[in-house]
């Protein structure tokens, strides 16, 4: 009777266990969305952590989504819900896009900030007694890290430099500055930040403002460009 009693506690403990295995199993076979696991899709391919946070920030619950060559986004599964621009759905084909090539939009948030060049250029006020400009790259490169490069014009006074905050004048004659450092993203009350700290000081813009594509700040224009960075 112990005997049997062993055999039917051991037929119990082996049957247990092979249940948790086919359950273990059964879950890791399991096809898993992207609101299971907490992340964004956008088209089938996962978005940059930077596009996470700011789909985070305006609201949009982790899962999949999509968007076509002309702005329409949706949840996948579902008719479009708006346009990238702020407007109405526009030029629907009716078809859910699937990849991200030929698809500006799809790339923006897959790849996030890695790869694109910041054209800027200063023009200077005719109220601050300089004659020339200036005007240069950032590139955004992978690895967090990023370059700099700028050149200056002629000059017979003094002129505002957006990227350090302080007035500079230029020694008669045009010069070109080389340099650098990390980049990483940040939080704020405003949205995630791209923010460089390198030789040059520290610049920060939202991530909103980059995806606008271009914008302006005093007597500095800003120009993004996508995939054009020189790493």
């Amino acid at each position: 009777m112990k005997r049997l009693l062993q055999s039917t506690r051991l037929l119990g403990q082996l049957l247990l266990i092979a249940f948790l295995s086919a359950a273990a199993n059964t879950y890791a076979n399991t096809p898993k969305n992207s609101t299971s696991t907490g992340k964004y899709t956008v088209n089938g391919h996962e978005i940059a952590p930077e596009m996470s946070m700011l789909l985070t920030f305006y609201g949009f619950a982790a899962g999949d989504y999509y968007v076509d060559n002309f702005g329409n986004y949706g949840k996948t599964g579902a008719a479009p819900t708006g346009n990238i621009s702020g407007g109405p759905v526009s030029n629907w084909s009716g078809k859910e896009p699937l990849g991200i090539a030929n698809n500006a939009y799809a790339q923006a948030y897959v790849n996030g900030v890695k790869g694109i060049r910041v054209f800027w250029v200063y023009s200077p006020s005719i109220f601050s007694g300089a004659t020339g400009g200036s005007s240069g790259y950032y590139h955004i490169c992978p690895g967090n890290i990023y370059h700099r490069s700028s050149e200056g014009g002629i000059s017979v006074g003094g002129e505002y430099d957006s990227t350090t905050g302080h007035n500079r004048s230029w020694a008669g004659v045009a010069g070109t500055r080389q340099g650098g450092g990390r980049w990483t993203i940040q939080n704020s009350a405003n949205g995630p930040l791209l923010v460089l700290t390198g030789t040059d000081g520290t610049h920060q813009v939202l991530i909103t403002t980059l995806l606008q594509g271009r914008w302006k700040i005093g007597q500095t224009s800003y120009a993004v460009e996508a995939n054009k960075a020189s790493c």
